[in-house]
């Protein structure tokens, strides 16, 4: 831990090696004999102790120590870039239904709207035609009904004068 926060500090106050090693260390990828041949490039006192840490465990301790500084590894940058534009192209592609179907509705809406117009437009028409004719009626018939009243009382004003 001592080698690790030296190597940090170092890098903090712009020592070339350090900031190399840092660069280095954010290309490299999670792998045991990278992370290996990193503490020996770098941390060569650290690496060749009995003590040394394994690479699994300087894997966990790294990987957690940039999980709290809020670094993502590179590997699972892309992996989660892949991911987010898969996900980007099947919401696309839900929206483009989504349109397409609400599209579809009001093509339909549309069209039932214009029956519905057309039916109402029909029975309009078909009322006025109705009430035409019942008007037409009434005058014939009272047409009529003037005519064969006349004639009633003409007929009966001749049978009267017979009698």
């Amino acid at each position: 831990m001592e080698a690790w926060f030296t190597l940090m500090a170092e890098a903090m106050r712009g020592t070339k090696e350090a900031q190399e090693a840092f660069q280095s260390l954010s290309k490299a990828t999670l792998d045991p004999a990278d992370l290996s041949r990193w503490l020996g490039a770098f941390m060569p006192g650290l690496a060749a102790s009995p003590t040394s840490p394994r690479p699994e465990m300087l894997e966990e301790w790294l990987e957690e120590w940039w999980r709290m500084m809020g670094v993502v590894p590179r590997a699972r940058y892309l992996e989660l870039l892949e991911k987010h534009d898969a996900l980007r192209r099947q919401l696309e592609k839900a929206q483009e239904t989504i349109h397409n179907m609400q599209g579809t509705l009001d093509h339909k809406g549309q069209q039932e709207q214009y029956a519905k117009n057309v039916l109402d437009l029909w029975n309009t028409m078909l009322d006025e035609t109705l009430k035409t004719q019942a008007e037409w009626m009434k005058a014939w018939k009272g047409a009529g009904g003037k005519k064969d009243e006349a004639a009633d009382q003409g007929d009966e004003g001749k049978g009267e004068k017979k009698s």
